[in-house]
């Protein structure tokens, strides 16, 4: 790969993702959002910082996802979603009954596997716990949370009936999210020009 630093290279491709994610979703956020504004209020910190193990831990299963797209994209010049998938998932309630969770299924053979539960809930636990990572990791993190979101509500004709609200207003949150993040991105000048050497 002809580049000076392979870390501005690859910085470089992660945002590249993140708003080709955001561009494909853009096209129904407008009809997303006139129907489920963002919700008002957050969060107590103490509520968030309760699930610190399990946040942090889907955390780098998601930064293990994206940068695998990245490498992809470096090594031949295209990548699909082929280790993820669509899931509903049992989870034990505090009061030792089960509720079921929709989202999407990440394998890792380092960490295992978790579902990321695609509600406003997961996008402000990980947004609280991505504080401290740096810039390019936190766009790396809500693009693919924007991504998840996207593929599971798909055209706006089937979201009435079959999404709810607080999955779409995730999904408006993530956007927020990662639109504030690459505002900052460019903000700060960065840029790198990727030449890869993979054949497509």
């Amino acid at each position: 790969m002809e580049v000076e630093e392979m870390t501005g290279t690859s910085d470089s491709v992660a945002v590249a993702i993140a708003e080709r994610y955001l561009a494909d979703t853009v096209e129904h956020f407008q009809v997303w959002e006139a129907h489920y504004p963002k919700p008002e209020g957050d969060p107590s910190q103490e509520a968030l910082a309760s699930s610190e193990e399990a946040s942090v831990r889907l955390i780098e299963i998601i930064l293990e996802y994206a940068k695998e797209t990245e490498d992809a994209l470096l090594r031949v010049g295209t990548a699909f979603d082929a280790n993820f998938t669509y899931a509903t998932a049992i989870r034990l309630a505090e009061d030792g009954g089960a509720y079921s969770v929709r989202g999407v299924k990440l394998s890792s053979d380092r960490l295992g596997w978790s579902v990321v539960e695609l509600s406003i809930t997961t996008v402000r636990r990980i947004a609280y716990f991505c504080r401290q990572r740096s810039l390019v990791d936190r766009i790396r993190v809500y693009g693919q949370l924007v991504h998840y979101f996207h593929g599971l509500l798909g055209p706006w004709k089937s979201v009435a009936a079959d999404v709810s609200s607080e999955c779409i207003s995730g999904l408006i949150i993530a956007i927020e999210l990662l639109v504030t993040s690459l505002n900052e991105y460019h903000s700060e000048g960065h840029g790198v020009v990727v030449k890869r050497t993979g054949v497509l």
